[in-house]
């Protein structure tokens, strides 16, 4: 009996290490996942740690520092002010050449004066930026803050029960009223976070991954699925709960920057294909003194363009750097 269990073990590990040594040497290469389990965030990058991401139309290296940031060109300096980036998979940028990311880009158009950091995060939105800005950032030496929005995605994922029931655990902020709040961190480190960093240094995590995905779209179903259904048969959507959790967590990370006694400049860029939604934003902001810019806006203005990689969307090199000539064409850092 134990002879057979030993034999299955064995068998179950050199299969694995088989695989494993097969999609890292083939065509399949993905990867290996850039996060680990984050107690107040859900999930953060890697800390001292680089690798490749890989996709159908990019194979890019990424590496992240000592604070699990990308890198940056030039070596911080303590003389220089900060500028802080939030946003989500779009700033962190993992398939551009990391010379080329937006803060990077923004480094060499402003030519070092300022320390450009980035802290976008895939998979975030306000709500959990807004935790970050208060967890792991240090606003003491920080001049600007720009905060990147992707506004219909951002505004679906504002609503706790959209959020992929795949995906690692995510902090999440509900909102009573814009004053009033409650955040929801993440549940403890279970042996299946401890069992999915494991994974996540071998290449056979995405594979995994990428068949509980297929899973779950195919058989099970997704509620982001359901969503897209209803807004393609245009069924009016109750999103009241969910412009009421991003207004608040703008709301809140423009009151924390303001209670601090270093005056940090703060500016929302924002890429919208809905008008309502546009409009809706834009009234919010100037009712709360909020500075923003509308980036399609900016870019037809500029007769500039947002080119994407085609196997998923992201903005490529030449857009970061665009949007890096943008911010310092309209003078938004000074």
């Amino acid at each position: 009996m134990y002879k057979k269990i030993f034999i299955i073990c064995i068998s179950l590990i050199f299969s694995l290490v088989s695989f494993e040594l097969f999609l890292k040497f083939s065509p399949f290469e993905y990867g290996v996942s850039p996060v680990v389990y984050d107690k107040k965030i859900g999930m953060w990058h890697k800390k001292n740690f680089e690798n490749h991401v890989i996709r159908e139309c990019y194979r890019t290296k990424y590496i992240f520092d000592n604070k699990g940031l990308p890198v940056n060109i030039d070596r911080y300096d303590k003389s220089k002010k900060d500028v802080i980036l939030l946003g989500d998979s779009f700033i962190e940028a993992l398939m551009v050449e990391n010379e080329n990311i937006i803060h990077n880009s923004l480094s060499k158009e402003f030519q070092n004066k300022y320390n450009f950091m980035n802290y976008g995060l895939s998979g975030s939105s306000p709500i959990q930026q807004f935790v970050i800005l208060k967890d792991k950032v240090d606003l003491n030496n920080t001049k600007h803050i720009i905060q990147f929005i992707n506004l219909e995605g951002d505004l679906l994922d504002a609503d706790r029960k959209n959020l992929d029931f795949l995906a690692r655990p995510k902090v999440h902020v509900e909102f009573e009223s814009l004053e009033k709040y409650s955040i929801l961190f993440p549940r403890k480190k279970m042996i299946y976070d401890d069992i999915t960093d494991f994974l996540g240094n071998y290449q056979v995590f995405f594979f995994l991954k990428k068949s509980l995905y297929y899973l779950r779209d195919n058989i099970i179903g997704s509620t982001n699925k359901i969503i897209v259904e209803k807004i393609k048969k245009k069924k009016k959507l109750d999103l009241s709960k969910n412009w009421l959790n991003l207004k608040g967590s703008l709301y809140q990370i423009n009151k924390l920057i303001k209670a601090n006694d270093i005056k940090i400049k703060y500016i929302v860029i924002i890429k919208s294909i809905n008008n309502e939604n546009s409009l809706t934003l834009k009234e919010f902001f100037i009712e709360k003194n909020i500075d923003f810019i509308f980036l399609n806006e900016l870019v037809k203005k500029m007769n500039l363009k947002l080119e994407s990689f085609k196997c998923d969307g992201h903005w490529n090199d030449s857009a970061h750097k665009n949007i890096a000539k943008i911010i310092k064409t309209m003078n938004l850092i000074d």
